[in-house]
């Protein structure tokens, strides 16, 4: 059995992973694994980079942001999805336009998810000089410091935006509405230590793929939607509006696990836009390494083509 230490930010569409260890998925493929949750992102980088933890999630702006910044060897192995963002504010903001001189709370003001929320406040005339942006970690605590004020708007993920819109939070706007095309979070590792265990990172793949797919198959939906239940604290009802956005085709998990070059391209313009990255081509492959996805795929025939870069 080999350890397998892995960094996450607490989430729903971590569903595969936990719901897999306890299935016994990873075991099944000879992968023990020690999960710890992140904070935020740059928690998240300092573990990888050093090798505290030897793989993780990050949005894959997180990972242009670090190798244009600082020469690092993170890489995107495989996609998990699109971002599945809502935009949401306190009760009193009703548009967009209403958050100027407001507090957007978001991981890393200058990298992540906080570009595609200032997309979208953009979209409505509201630049950046006309609210705060106030670091506020990743889903589950910025979450929290909406609903308990120290933010007043911000971009969340299911579970936790079922709470803020049912005490009557607003939802401006949802990613997808605004982006045709995003990658959003990713599996990530650095490429020293995917070279030095190529098969352990292919095997923690095809166990990721074969637990997302007994995860997303209808028969299974009464155990996935317990196990949410359970994990988060959440309703039936909470658990079951979790689990229809993962499985939702068009906004949900990729069930091919794919790395899309359009939305890693929109990623890369959205730091231009914001004169965080000089303009310029930048192939895709920077950033990425489609050769373990590649590898992983050969275990299910039927799908050896998908998942990739084109």
């Amino acid at each position: 059995m080999r350890r397998l230490k892995l960094v996450l930010f607490r989430a729903a569409y971590n569903l595969p992973v936990t719901l897999g260890v306890q299935r016994g998925v990873f075991a099944s493929h000879g992968l023990d694994l020690d999960i710890v949750y992140t904070r935020g992102s740059q928690m998240a980088v300092e573990l990888l980079r050093t090798g505290e933890r030897d793989l993780g999630v990050l949005s894959a702006d997180d990972v242009v942001s670090e190798v244009e910044a600082h020469g690092s060897d993170l890489f995107i192995f495989m996609g998990l999805h699109g971002g599945i963002l809502t935009l949401v504010a306190r009760p009193e903001i009703h548009t967009l336009g209403d958050v100027a001189g407001r507090r957007l709370g978001v991981d890393d003001p200058a990298s992540g998810f906080a570009l595609v929320a200032r997309r979208i406040l953009q979209s409505a005339g509201v630049s950046r000089s006309a609210y705060e942006t106030v670091p506020a970690g990743g889903h589950e605590h910025r979450a929290r410091a909406l609903l308990e004020g120290t933010i007043d708007v911000a971009l969340l993920t299911p579970p936790f935006t079922l709470e803020a819109v049912r005490r009557g939070f607003t939802v401006l706007g949802r990613a997808r509405e605004y982006l045709k095309a995003y990658q959003g979070s990713c599996g990530v590792t650095t490429r020293g230590w995917a070279r030095a265990n190529r098969s352990t990172l292919i095997a923690y793949i095809r166990a990721h793929r074969e637990s997302l797919r007994w995860v997303l198959a209808p028969e299974n939906r009464r155990d996935a939607v317990g196990h949410l239940a359970r994990d988060f604290g959440l309703s039936p009802d909470d658990a079951g509006s979790t689990y229809a956005t993962l499985v939702d085709p068009l906004d949900g998990l990729f069930p091919d696990l794919r790395v899309e070059a359009a939305g890693v391209q929109a990623v890369i313009d959205l730091r231009v836009e914001a004169d965080l990255l000089a303009p310029g081509a930048r192939p895709v492959e920077r950033y990425l390494d489609r050769s373990y996805l590649e590898a992983a795929a050969a275990a299910f025939p039927s799908a050896t083509q998908q998942g990739v870069v084109t």
